[in-house]
């Protein structure tokens, strides 16, 4: 493992800028001096993540999460410093002149490591197949018929799998992997007799499936050809490292393309976003076999304020693209539907149209979210049958009954009295009493209310106020962070003055850093503390504003209040002991704490 030298960590802080890096992750909105989005560590609908450009500092007023750019690396991907250094290093172009150390608690602590090498080994062993071998010829060619470049093909690190039981499982074991963890990894599959093992993909066309941080977690296997019995595609099962709720097809290469423009597109499966990249939508990412999950909207939220949900054009597609945007609207995404003509999916529509059409007559002219629902509920509807159009009606009101722009219900209460032949006030009775049963069910069960209005950005409940006591913590630990001279004082004439157990052990864990650093560096501070809510504590007390002209004045304080707390709660609790010990008819020990009470309320009057 490598030892970082601290010039270099310093240097890779520096030249970090918190604001482009966590916009990497979060879409960030400038609001005074400081930018402001949805926090990637607590669920909310309103931004309560704010990012200091000037302190290379970010706080969440929600959750508390605190921190700056080595930490957010930290927390945000689950890494140890060193990979987080390193990582950030690489996209700072700082190169790490790292020292060897034997420190067995500075060794990787990802219990899957080996797991996500493996698939690393094993999606360069595809693309070496499909790209440079006779045995990879034909799927090269089958991919070059589809469209396939050789760019767009090792972008994605598309590969082959050869049609044995153990090429890649004697691969694995000529590089010594343990093949039980291979097994749950999803690379391969044990013999019924328990002797060895085989290849799970097997003469198919593999696609890497990738993680947020562009690691190979997974993969999905195309058939070229071969009996009904086999299923077109073969997805390897899900593991400690691949999760289909979790992972979204292409996030980390249109990360950065959803965070420039504000929108994401949303496919049904990895081929549309790998035929949409060929023809120039680069802020695209899909699912994993058509299940949407709230993490995955969680995710996307956080990065874009848009969603278009373009799925096929087939009765299939139409339900999934229903079902997307119904998530969608429910987590207050501005939801928008790219519809396909025919029963055509997006690769058909540009291989036969191209992809310039594709792009301006379909991304670029969505629907409405109220739009697509008229289009939906008429598919399967004859408007010359009385009962056809009254369900029509009565579907389309269902959904903008809820909605709260009275223009938009105008809007679209117009275009159905057009569509039907039925009078604007009769639709709008209708609506009035569709309405009314509506908030009828919210009152029964308020849990509805979420299923059909919605989301609105309402301020959430403040967080509880902070006591004095925990205030002056606070204040004394950021004076401390920044002051040796101080810590070293304190220590010797106060070390019992924190409170609270996560403070008693920052102070614990400053005194070892002041031993080794001498000088006080909360940023390196804080990256050396492995507990992330004692982090957390550091650095939320790190942002508190000090006044410089009233230092002394302001550490005093925070000393003198501790002090009087600390003094109050033994008077509390030997005040429960005296009357424990009158119940026991302990007069001698009753009296001694007696005594021992009005001694500590006489130090707190002279404090």
């Amino acid at each position: 493992m490598t030892r970082i030298p601290e010039e270099t960590i310093e240097a890779v802080r520096s030249k970090t800028d918190i604001v482009d890096l966590i916009g990497e992750y979060v879409q960030l909105t400038k609001r005074g001096k400081n930018w402001f989005g949805l926090c990637p560590f607590h669920g909310e609908s309103t931004p309560s993540f704010s990012v200091s450009e000037d302190k290379q500092l970010f706080h969440c007023f929600g959750c508390g999460a605190s921190g700056n750019a080595i930490t957010f690396i930290m927390d945000i991907e689950n890494s140890p410093f060193t990979e987080a250094v390193v990582k950030l290093a690489g996209r700072t172009g700082i190169e790490i002149d790292a020292v060897m150390s034997d420190d067995s608690e500075a060794q990787p602590r990802h219990e899957f490591k080996s797991m996500i090498e493996a698939h690393a080994l094993a999606a360069n062993f595809y693309s070496h197949l499909l790209l440079n071998t006779v045995e990879g010829e034909e799927a090269l060619q089958y991919l070059e018929k589809r469209g396939f470049t050789r760019a767009s093909i090792e972008k994605y690190g598309i590969g082959w799998s050869l049609n044995d039981w153990e090429a890649l499982t004697n691969l694995m074991l000529r590089k010594n992997y343990d093949m039980k963890d291979m097994e749950r990894a999803g690379l391969c599959i044990m013999k019924d007799d328990g002797t060895g093992y085989f290849d799970r993909f097997r003469g198919r066309i593999m696609f890497p499936l990738r993680d947020d941080n562009g690691n190979v977690v997974a993969f999905s296997g195309r058939i070229l050809s071969g009996t009904k019995q086999e299923a077109k595609y073969l997805n390897s099962p899900e593991t400690p490292i691949f999760e289909k709720s979790h992972i979204l097809y292409n996030f980390h290469n249109a990360r950065l393309n959803v965070r420039k423009t504000g929108k994401v597109i949303l496919f049904e499966g990895f081929m549309d976003t790998i035929s949409a990249d060929r023809a120039g939508v680069t802020n695209s990412v899909a699912v994993m076999g058509t299940a949407l999950s709230d993490k995955h909207l969680v995710k996307l939220k956080r990065i874009a304020k848009e969603i278009i949900i373009c799925c096929d054009g087939d009765d299939a597609g139409w339900e999934a693209a229903k079902r997307f945007a119904e998530m969608a609207a429910k987590k207050g995404m501005d939801v928008q539907i790219a519809l396909l003509p025919g029963k055509m999916d997006p690769d058909d529509y540009i291989t036969q149209f191209g992809g310039d059409a594709f792009r301006e007559k379909i991304i670029d002219n969505p629907h409405s979210f109220m739009s697509f629902i008229m289009a939906y509920a008429k598919r399967s509807k004859n408007l010359s049958y009385e009962n056809d159009v009254l369900q029509y009606i009565h579907e389309v009101l269902e959904e903008l009954a809820p909605r709260s722009s009275p223009v938009e219900r105008d809007l679209y209460i117009r275009q159905l009295s057009t569509e039907t032949g039925v009078s604007v006030d009769a639709i709008q009775q209708q609506m009035i009493k569709i309405a009314g049963h509506q908030a009828k069910v919210t009152q029964v069960n308020p849990v509805a209310e979420g299923m059909h209005r919605p989301q609105s950005n309402t301020v959430p409940v403040p967080t509880r106020k902070k006591t004095g006591t925990e205030r002056a913590e606070r204040l004394l630990l950021c004076h401390l962070l920044n002051d040796g001279a101080l810590f070293d004082r304190l220590q010797i004439d106060k070390p019992n003055l924190f409170i609270r157990d996560d403070y008693i052990a920052i102070f614990v864990r400053l005194a070892g850093f002041y031993e080794q650093y001498r000088t006080p560096d909360f940023h390196r501070f804080a990256e050396s503390v492995e507990d992330r809510e004692l982090r957390k504590v550091i650095l939320e007390a790190a942002m508190v504003e000090r006044d410089p002209e009233q230092t002394e004045a302001e550490i005093n304080d925070c000393i003198l209040h501790l002090e009087k707390y600390r003094i109050t709660m033994t008077i509390q609790t030997k005040l429960h002991e005296s009357k424990e010990a009158e119940k026991m008819k302990d007069h001698t020990r009753a009296l001694e704490l007696a005594r021992e009470i009005i001694q500590l309320r006489k130090t707190l009057t002279t404090l």
